[in-house]
C-alpha cells in the first residue's frame, strides 16, 4: 500500500484547499455540466457567490470599523490615565515624597513601554496588507545564483 503523504506538496499554506479548483467559481467545463444537469444552476451559483461575497465584505467592513473604534477608545483612555497619573505624581512630589513619586513614574514608564511593544506587535501581525514578497524573492534568487556559481566552480 502506497503512502499518500508523499504525494502532498511541501507547501502548507492552506491544508483544506483543493488544488484542482483555484478560483471562487468553478471552471467553464464544470459550469456547463451543471447547466446541462439543471438549467438554472449556473445563474443560481453566480447569485450565491455574489451574495456570499457581499456578506463577507459587509462583515469585514463592520469588523474594521469596530476595531478602529476600540483602538481610538483605548488611546483616549490611555491618555486620560496618563494625565491623571501625572497629576497624582506631581501632587505626591510637591508634598515631599520624591522617592515614591519617582517609583510611580518609573513604573508607568515601564508599563507604557510594554504597551507600546505589544501594540506594535499586534499591528504587524494583524495588518490587512500581505507581507511583501519582494525580499523573499530576492533572497531566493541570490541563493540560486550562489548554488549555480558553486556548481560552475
Amino acid at each position: 500500500m502506497q503512502n499518500n503523504r508523499n504525494k502532498r506538496s511541501p507547501r502548507r499554506d492552506n491544508s483544506r484547499r483543493n488544488d484542482s479548483i483555484q478560483d471562487v467559481m468553478p471552471s467553464s467545463e464544470i459550469l456547463e455540466q451543471f447547466e446541462d444537469a439543471v438549467p438554472t444552476s449556473v445563474a443560481d451559483l453566480i447569485k450565491m457567490a455574489e451574495k456570499e461575497q457581499k456578506h463577507r465584505h459587509n462583515w469585514q467592513d463592520n469588523y474594521l470599523k469596530s476595531h478602529s473604534f476600540t483602538t481610538r477608545l483605548g488611546q483616549v483612555c490611555g491618555l486620560i490615565y496618563n494625565l491623571f497619573l501625572l497629576s497624582f505624581i506631581s501632587k505626591v512630589y510637591s508634598e515631599g515624597d520624591k522617592e515614591f513619586a519617582l517609583k510611580i513614574f518609573l513604573g508607568n514608564v515601564v508599563l507604557m513601554a510594554f504597551v507600546a511593544l505589544i501594540t506594535t506587535f499586534e499591528r504587524r501581525v494583524f495588518s490587512r496588507r500581505p507581507k511583501s514578497r519582494i525580499r523573499d524573492d530576492r533572497r531566493r534568487n541570490s541563493d540560486r545564483r550562489e548554488k549555480n556559481h558553486s556548481k560552475a566552480s
